[in-house]
């Protein structure tokens, strides 16, 4: 399963349970799931993670499925408590 899709699986999850998820707990997960950086390293929860998470929410209003970008958004939060997707 590419990066994108578990984003969306995992934000389903977190949205059914009314919890959210911190970039950092975010990455380790990410990591633990196998899934590196672009550059081939592991997920640190920081810049590179709420990138993903913010990419991830866009290509998903693009390809017309904003109930998961809806989830994605209310899913993630940045360690100030505002939204990743932001």
């Amino acid at each position: 399963m590419d990066k994108k899709e578990y984003i969306v699986q995992l934000a389903d999850f977190l949205v059914k349970t009314k919890t959210t998820m911190p970039g950092d707990s975010f990455a380790s997960l990410l990591n633990w799931n196998g899934h590196q950086t672009s550059y081939g390293t592991d997920y640190e929860g920081k810049r590179g993670t709420y990138t993903l998470i913010r990419s991830t929410y866009h290509w998903l209003v693009k390809q017309g499925r904003q109930d998961d970008a809806d989830k994605v958004a209310m899913a993630f939060k940045k360690p100030d408590g505002t939204y990743a997707y932001e």
